[in-house]
Parts: C-alpha cells; structure tokens; sequence
C-alpha cells in the first residue's frame, strides 16, 4: 500500500478547519458517482481504470469474471461467496490484483472473482469491480455522500460529530444502534442501497413483527433477486439523532446482523470511517432520507 503523504496532510488541515455542515471537501477529494443509494468511484485494477462500486461490507474486494479472465487473474481455490441474495454464489480467490482508489495503492493478498452480471443488470449499470473492506482498512475514509465526495484522512485524527465504535462481525464492522429502544449492533453497509434491514433471528425474539402490518418487496444482492418482508419500524435512533416511522425488511439469512445500515439513512451524515481507529464518526448534515 502506499499513500500521497501531501494529499493526507492537506486533507486534514482542511478538513480540522471547517464545521460539520458547511464543510468544503479537500483537495485530492474523489469525485463519486451517486446512483439513487449506490457510490460509484474511479478505480484502477491492474492499470485498467474502471468505475466500481463502493461496499464497506464486502469482506474482500471482487473483480467481475469477465474482467478477471481479461486481466489474466489466475486463483483457483473455489469458495462460496454470500451477501443479501437469495442464494450462495459461486467465487474463486485469485492472486495478483493491485487496485489503486483515492490516491491509495492496495495490493491485497486475494480477491473475489465472480460473475456479477447478474447484479449489473439489477443495478442497470456495469459493475467490474466492487472495492471492498481493503479501502477502509487502509486509512481514515470521508464521505459527504450529498456532495458526491470522498477523501482519505490520516488514522486517529479528530473528527467532528458523534464516535461510534466499530466491532467486527463476520468480517464486517458493526457499530451500534436502538431498534425500538432495544441495543442492537448494525452493520455499516455502504454497499447497501436498499432499506434497512432487520436480522430475522432479531426481529423474532424482541417480537417485531407482532401485530404490525407488513408487506413484501424486491431485495437482493450477490446471489440473486429474493422477496423480503417489508414493515415499519417505529423508532430506531442512531448517533444521538432519533428516527421515526423508519421503512424496513426483514433480513432472512442464516448468518443475518441484528441490522444492516446503508446509504439510504447514512446519507443524513458526513462519515469518517477509521477502520483502523475502530471508529466511525457521524456528523448530521441535516439531509433527510
């Protein structure tokens, strides 16, 4: 990995300098593409630019199979990849991958390589490239998501808003949330352009869906298309700010969070996400879901 030391102090100073809201985003700052809740950024993936998607949750980054074989990524060690879907999907590991996002270089050990047409044609757009966790474990993230921008910070600079610390479940960093005035641990999804999403498993034993009107809408994500039971939540309160009437679904795979969080709520905030800090800062910015 390495990193431009002047864009990381310059985005510092500028980001110290200026409040939550009226926040100008730094120089060096990445441009994101913001398609309804999905972040599309440039990339490069072995000197190849493509625009990828960006998903905080995804364990490891993951090149599309068409793209791989172009590239020439060897692997072989078969896996099963699970996300959102309906089902598992088929995956390999492959080798000699290095992605270069926001000034960072990353060469990771492994990437995913799957056949993501599927979820090309759900989201209506291409998708080569999903740059996973290997972003956010490298330095200090910042994203005004109404502003389409991303920079990178320095790890364990301060940091307007509220600090959440982060736990990681399953690979993935979870931080934590009141559902209804019960203590739960959400997922921080940015991969996650849907609604909010309710582990079944969650959702049963603080009763939930007892005597609630309910109703089924489309979900999915790697794996496929699935139909998820969609209902209200009534109160869900997240960094000191209290949500009301809050749309949700339920999340019915075996290994489900007590919650997931994407982009359709987190856009209220300016985010720092300091993975290696174990934080994650929200500052409100005032923008409404």
């Amino acid at each position: 990995m390495t990193i431009d030391r002047r864009q990381l102090l310059t985005a510092a100073t500028a980001f110290a300098a200026l409040p939550g809201c009226a926040r100008a985003m730094p120089p060096g700052t990445v441009r994101l593409r913001v398609a309804g809740d999905r972040l599309h950024l440039p990339a490069t993936i072995n000197g190849v630019a493509v625009e990828a998607l960006l998903d905080s949750a995804a364990e490891k980054s993951i090149v599309d199979a068409a793209l791989a074989h172009r590239l020439g990524l060897r692997g072989g060690e078969a896996v099963t990849a699970r996300g959102t879907g309906a089902a598992t999907a088929a995956a390999t590991l492959a080798t000699g991958a290095t992605l270069a996002v926001a000034g960072l270089t990353l060469q990771p050990g492994t990437v995913g390589v799957i056949d993501l047409g599927d979820v090309a044609r759900r989201l209506g757009s291409p998708v080569p490239l999903i740059v996973g966790r290997e972003l956010f474990d490298a330095a200090a993230i910042a994203l005004d998501i109404g502003r389409g921008a991303l920079a990178i910070l320095p790890s364990g600079s301060r940091h307007p808003g509220r600090r959440l610390p982060l736990t990681t479940r399953r690979g993935i960093e979870t931080f934590p949330v009141t559902i209804e005035g019960i203590d739960a641990q959400a997922e921080f999804d940015l991969g996650n352009g849907g609604t909010i999403l309710i582990g079944a498993a969650f959702a049963e034993r603080h009763g939930l869906l007892v005597r609630r009107a309910t109703t089924t809408i489309d979900g999915g994500g790697i794996g496929g298309a699935t139909r998820q039971t969609s209902f209200t939540l009534r109160g869900l309160k997240l960094a000191g700010h209290r949500f009301t009437d809050v749309p949700a679904a339920i999340d019915a795979s075996p290994t489900a969070a007590d919650a997931n969080i994407g982009v359709r709520l987190l856009r209220r905030f300016a985010i720092v996400a300091d993975f290696p800090a174990r934080s994650l800062w929200l500052d409100d910015t005032g923008e409404r879901e």
